[in-house]
């Protein structure tokens, strides 16, 4: 498999999930978080389950394959999103992206305890640098988070810890299996607990069904789950899971730069401090320097 093609489907994964943000944003405007979120899943599940149907692809039949999607059900597609968009009513959505930066570290710690993979000191201190750039991003949101944001902290790290572990267990646990395979029962499931989630407790709001409520819904179903999780299943097979968590970094960026395009937000210095800060910080984590003649290995060329 050619680097080429790996960094190509990284790169995309990037643009496709910096533009949920502005499409979320938008959305959030007509429909309630969870709900919508779990409308996003379910949709996305029928579409991918169409498509196996017409692609012919078989999902396995076994005690593995069931007990995997179940977790991932759970822990990658329900209980994240859920405190993710439970955390940002307490606390603002720039403390929670930094918050989130905390995955990268997470995976490589629980990549060398599961996967055996190295945990080198070019890649922590890559792995620092972009966590302080994404800081740097965000410093300025962190001051409206109000005095009683404990639990929103929690929420934030406890949906990063949650999906840092589901990437080593989809590495580990998931290579032999198709990906359209892999995602049909997890997004099910975690569309139906992020449903019934939100009729539990968005009581006092309702759906407003609109073209913007539907178009928002329809771009993250397709784009940002079919495409963007079928994408994702596959290059976990071929690349290191450390190296794929990067894109944590990436997504604050490019989403800043979507809302500079679409929305008008301002683009700041701090953005640009930071996300030289990022970057110089994927460098140092990806890229190897061999003792032999060969100059340098990048971390994409790692399947482990």
């Amino acid at each position: 498999m050619s680097t080429g093609l790996k960094i190509i489907v990284f790169s995309a994964l990037c643009l496709i999930w910096s533009s949920t943000w502005i499409m979320i944003k938008v959305g959030l405007e007509s429909a309630p978080p969870v709900t919508a979120a779990g409308l996003r899943f379910i949709i996305a599940s029928i579409i991918i389950f169409a498509i196996l149907i017409h692609r012919r692809i078989p999902l396995p039949r076994t005690r593995r394959f069931y007990g995997l999607s179940l977790y991932l059900g759970f822990f990658q597609m329900g209980i994240p999103y859920a405190l993710v968009y439970w955390s940002e009513q307490h606390i603002t959505s720039g403390l929670t992206s930094i918050l989130f930066s905390t995955m990268p570290f997470t995976v490589a710690v629980l990549a060398r305890m599961l996967l055996d993979d190295p945990l080198t000191l070019p890649k922590i201190a890559g792995i620092v640098i972009g966590t302080l750039g994404t800081t740097v991003i965000f410093w300025g949101s962190i001051s409206a988070s109000g005095s009683n944001s404990i639990w929103g902290i929690c929420a934030a790290l406890g949906s990063a810890f949650c999906a840092s572990l589901s990437s080593v267990v989809v590495k580990r646990y998931a290579r032999s299996y198709h990906p359209m395979a892999s995602i049909f029962w997890p997004m099910l499931i975690g569309g139906t607990l992020l449903t019934i989630g939100g009729r539990l407790i968005e009581t006092n709001r309702t759906v407003t069904w609109n073209l913007t409520t539907i178009g928002s819904i329809l771009y993250l179903a397709v784009l940002g789950s079919v495409v963007a999780f079928g994408l994702y299943y596959w290059i976990i097979k071929h690349i290191d899971v450390t190296v794929l968590s990067y894109q944590t970094f990436i997504i604050p960026i490019l989403a800043c730069f979507i809302g500079w395009i679409f929305l008008r937000e301002t683009v700041t210095i701090n953005i640009a401090i930071g996300g030289g800060m990022i970057l110089v910080g994927i460098a140092l984590a990806t890229f190897r320097f061999s003792r032999q003649k060969r100059s340098i290995r990048v971390g994409f060329q790692n399947g482990h």
